[in-house]
C-alpha cells in the first residue's frame, strides 16, 4: 500500500493522556513511501528460507533459521541443506519465530533482487557484518537501513502512521487518528474469524487459544480472513497474527547501546497484552536476534519513480505487441 499525506500531523494522545502513551508527538513521516498489506506470508517467507538454507555446508549462512509458526512443511533438498514446501491453502498464513536479524536479511535479499549470491543476504540494507552485542548485553547492529533503500524494516513513525492515521478521519481533508488499527476508537473484538464474541464478529487473530476453541487454531488462521476489517490505509492484521518488528531502538537511560527492539501489534494466541494495538503502546521489545514464536514483520519499500513506471509499463506494452504479431503469423 502506497501511504501518502506526506508530512502529516503526529499523534497528539487522548483526554485526559493515556498513562505510558509513548507516540505522543510521533508518526508524522514526510515522505511518501509503501508497506505490505499484509505481513511476510508463508509462501514469501519459503521463498526467502529455501534460498539462504539450501546451500552447501561450506556456504552456510548466520541469523537464518525456519520459522517456529508458519504453513510449509520439509521437502527434499537440491543443495544440501534446508528446503520447505507450502501446501495448498497455506500460502497466507503467517510466519511467527523471525528474529529482526532475519528480517533484516529478507530485506538485504529483497533490495538485491532475490540473488542467491552470498552478499546478496548480507549487505544492501542492513549490514550483516554489525550484527553482535557487548558483554553488557546491549546490542550493536546497524541501527537503520542505509541510504538507497528499496525495502527495509518499516520505522516505529512508518508503522504506527498507516496503522492509525487517518487524513480523511472527521471528513474530507480533516486528518485524524484512531486509537486502534481497525479504523476505531473501541477495541477490536479478539477471536477467530466469524466467531460471534461479545456480541459481534471478531476482528482480530489474538487474545484467544485452541483451548478457548478447542476445534480452532490461531496459528492456521491465514492473513485477511478477516473480511472488511482494515486501517486507514487498507493495512490487514494489524491488530493480530504476529508482533511486528520495527527498527525503533529501546536504551537503559545512560547507555550508548541500545538493549531491544520495538514490535508493533497485538500477537495471536496471547491473552496477556490484549490493549497493544492502542497506538500509544508497542506490542513489545526484545532483543534482535531472539526467534520468539509469536514475531514477524510486515516489509516497507520505496514508492518507484514515475520514470521507472513508464519504462516498465513501455516495456510491458512492447512484450506484448511482439508476442501478438509472433501469434499472427
Amino acid at each position: 500500500m502506497t501511504i501518502g499525506a506526506a508530512g502529516n500531523a503526529p499523534w497528539a494522545g487522548t483526554t485526559p493522556p493515556t498513562p505510558g502513551d509513548r507516540a505522543v508527538g510521533r508518526g508524522s513521516v514526510p515522505y511518501e513511501f509503501r508497506i505490505g498489506r499484509m505481513e511476510v506470508t508463508t509462501a514469501q517467507w519459503a521463498e526467502f528460507v529455501n534460498a539462504a538454507l539450501d546451500r552447501p555446508a561450506s556456504d552456510r549462512l548466520p541469523h537464518v533459521s525456519a520459522p517456529a509458526r508458519w504453513g510449509a512443511v520439509p521437502a527434499l533438498p537440491q543443495n544440501g541443506g534446508q528446503r520447505f514446501s507450502v501446501p495448498g491453502g497455506n500460502e497466507l498464513r503467517a510466519a511467527g519465530g523471525i528474529s529482526w536479524r532475519m528480517a533484516a536479511m529478507y530485506c538485504n535479499w529483497m533490495h538485491n533482487d532475490k540473488s542467491s549470491g552470498r552478499s546478496a543476504f548480507l549487505s544492501g540494507i542492513y549490514d550483516v557484518s554489525t550484527f553482535g552485542c557487548t558483554p553488557g548485553g546491549r546490542f550493536l547492529d546497524q541501527l537503520t537501513r542505509s541510504p538507497g533503500a528499496k525495502f527495509w524494516i518499516p520505522s516505529w513513525d512508518e508503522w504506527i502512521k498507516p496503522a492509525h492515521y487517518d487524513p480523511n478521519r472527521s471528513g474530507q481533508g480533516q486528518e485524524g487518528w484512531w486509537r486502534y488499527s481497525t479504523t476505531s476508537d473501541a477495541a477490536p473484538a479478539y477471536g477467530p474469524p466469524g466467531v460471534a464474541v461479545l456480541g459481534s464478529f471478531a476482528q482480530a487473530n489474538a487474545g484467544w487459544r485452541s483451548t478457548d476453541y478447542p476445534s480452532l487454531d490461531p496459528f492456521a488462521v491465514p492473513l485477511g480472513a478477516y473480511p472488511g476489517v482494515q486501517s486507514p490505509w487498507g493495512l490487514l492484521d494489524a491488530a493480530g497474527a504476529t508482533g511486528e518488528w520495527t527498527e525503533e531502538a529501546s536504551y537503559v537511560p545512560g547507555d550508548q547501546f541500545p538493549i531491544d527492539r520495538l514490535y508493533e501489534g497485538n500477537r495471536w494466541a496471547s491473552t496477556l497484552f490484549p490493549t497493544s494495538d492502542f497506538v500509544g503502546i508497542p506490542g513489545g521489545r526484545d532483543f534482535p536476534s531472539l526467534t520468539i514464536y509469536d514475531l514477524g514483520f510486515r516489509v516497507a519499500a520505496l514508492v518507484p519513480s514515475p520514470s521507472a513506471c513508464w519504462i516498465g509499463a513501455g516495456l510491458c506494452w512492447f512484450s506484448m505487441k511482439r508476442r501478438r504479431r509472433a501469434l499472427s503469423h
